[in-house]
């Protein structure tokens, strides 16, 4: 025989309390915006992603700013051995000439197409930050809902483990008189030791939704107050997705940002083209020249024009390789908005069956389950049914519990992924009244 100081398990972790940060706690009030707000502050993750838009608002500016002109300092005819005419004086100061120069090279064709890239590719690193942002905001949610359904399911253990413990006790008090047999009360333990699982089993999965916040958000996060705030915070997010009209895919940010790197592969054509048209570089130069005794000019001007010869490099490769990136990242837009529009529908689909698998058992078949348990249990205390009956009909509500949760969680994760699916999805929506 089972011995009955068992039956309450293993003794319960205290729940810690933050040593520093910010706490989070979830609220079934809280939107996409809010939330989103609070992981753009506090994602570890976001911050290479910050710093890319960083980098490509750098390179904006860069590529607005003109080439930096190159000046030149020369002395020339510096005499060595005999000079000419003999004999001169102070040849190192009366026979060599001293030049300086400015130079400055114009770029043809080459400074719009960088700029247009410049600005593109920041287009994309900032779409790509609010991908990020929003993918993250989802995921948060999500280990949200985890840690909902992990309440939900442990509060509806525990109430079937007080149930169980009440008819352990019954059962013992049919032994003490002799109605009983010790196999009741062993299948009655058992029976109550494995709802004590079930509810070890959603704590930890309760704790582990908790971690993954926290991951998240890098601060400490803490639970639903109630079983009913779970609740509410599981329907009001399919709600939500409910509420979302259909919007088109091509303003997803991730969508956006291939838009962005096609206008910057498109730039890149440009710029490849325009490296078959050289960059004269123009300089302006001034002469002393010392030497007048042979008749030299002491003063003078020179304008010079160097032009590249774009025989062998004409910017060839650099147009082959922006023609296959503008190519790819087409097909790759095109294939996700695919994808997309092929399961928003499926998506919706299961939103809508699992809210009315979940409605059904809620409304329906829960009641029945537990009065026929109550009425059960209330024969059993009188000694007109068996305790094993009582066991049976616990089991039945406890898996209609779990069927109900599961149908709760479908609808949940379709929602998220109906929010990830389509741009703009609303933020807020008027709460229905979650059912209690």
């Amino acid at each position: 025989m089972l011995v009955g100081c068992c039956l309450a398990g293993p003794a319960r972790a205290e729940p810690l309390t933050p040593v520093g940060g910010v706490v989070f706690r979830p609220s079934p009030d809280q939107d996409l915006a809010q939330l989103s707000t609070l992981v753009a502050q506090r994602l570890p993750a976001l911050q290479q992603a910050s710093l890319e838009v960083d980098l490509a608002s750098a390179e904006v500016r860069q590529s607005r700013l003109l080439e930096n002109p190159t000046a030149d300092f020369a002395v020339g005819t510096i005499p060595v051995g005999q000079t000419n005419p003999r004999d001169l004086a102070s040849p190192y100061a009366n026979v060599p000439n001293y030049g300086v120069g400015l130079s400055y090279r114009f770029l043809i064709g080459k400074r719009g197409p960088r700029q247009e890239r410049a600005t593109a590719l920041e287009g994309a690193a900032q779409a790509t930050r609010e991908t990020l942002i929003r993918r993250a905001t989802v995921e948060l949610v999500g280990r949200l809902g985890d840690l909902a359904l992990a309440t939900l399911r442990a509060d509806g253990a525990r109430a079937l483990l007080d149930d169980a413990k009440r008819s352990v006790e019954l059962a013992r008090a049919r032994l003490a008189s002799s109605f009983g047999t010790p196999l009741d009360v062993d299948r009655l333990e058992i029976e109550a030791q494995r709802v004590d699982q079930v509810v070890l089993r959603n704590e930890a999965a309760a704790s582990e939704a908790l971690s993954s916040c926290s991951s998240i958000l890098g601060s400490p996060c803490v639970g639903f107050t109630d079983r009913n705030q779970a609740r509410a915070f599981l329907i009001r997010w399919v709600d939500r997705a409910e509420a979302i009209t259909q919007i088109a895919v091509e303003q997803r940010s991730d969508i956006r940002a291939l838009d962005e790197l096609r206008r910057a592969a498109s730039a890149e054509q440009r710029l490849a083209r325009a490296m078959a048209v050289p960059d004269p570089t123009v300089r302006v130069g001034y002469l002393h020249d010392r030497f007048v005794v042979s008749g030299n000019q002491q003063n003078s001007l020179n304008v010079a024009v160097a032009v590249p010869l774009p025989i062998f490099d004409r910017g060839q490769a650099m147009q082959q390789a922006a023609v296959s990136k503008a190519a790819r990242l087409s097909s790759q837009r095109q294939l996700q908005i695919d994808a997309a529009r092929a399961r928003i529908p499926a998506l919706r689909r299961t939103l809508e069956i699992q809210r009315s698998r979940g409605r059904a058992i809620e409304t329906q078949m829960l009641p029945r389950a537990r009065g026929v348990l109550r009425d059960l249990e209330t024969a059993a205390t009188n000694r007109l049914v068996p305790l094993h009956d009582v066991i049976q009909a616990r089991r039945t509500v406890n898996d209609l519990m779990m069927d109900e949760s599961d149908s709760l969680e479908a609808a949940f994760g379709a929602a998220l992924e109906l929010m990830l699916q389509l741009p703009g999805a609303q933020d807020s929506v008027g709460p229905r009244e979650a059912a209690k």
